[in-house]
């Protein structure tokens, strides 16, 4: 024998009120959920500056920690060293690549102003 679950009356909406805490978007999405033009736009920019600059540091990283996996039996110092390096290479590159384009973004920025008058 089967029994019915109890009916409970469904639960109406609650009205929008002004100022209330609605849902926020994330950065560069339209509300039916794809990329606005601004959105595609940084997306692409941002994409390109992740290959050119954290790509070198993620090759060099995984040379290093293939090197090191190579030699963790021989030489396990040698092969710490090496996973060190790969971290910092991981890590630290792409602070470098970062620190690096805000110069030459402002080398640029301060030639066109400097040229533009």
């Amino acid at each position: 024998m089967t029994e019915a679950a109890p009916s409970t009356p469904p639960v109406p909406p609650v009205p929008a009120v002004p100022g209330a805490f609605a849902p926020r978007l994330a950065p560069g999405i339209g509300p039916d959920g794809t990329y606005t033009l601004g959105g595609q736009i940084t997306a692409f920019l941002l994409g390109l500056y992740a290959m050119v600059v954290f790509f070198p540091a993620l090759i060099a990283a995984a040379l290093l920690y293939t090197w090191a996996e190579e030699r963790f039996e021989r030489d396990p110092a040698g092969a710490r060293t090496r996973v060190i390096w790969s971290w910092i290479c991981v890590t630290a590159g792409p602070v470098v690549g970062l620190l690096a384009a805000l110069l030459v973004g402002g080398l640029v920025y301060g030639i066109v102003r400097l040229v533009t008058g």
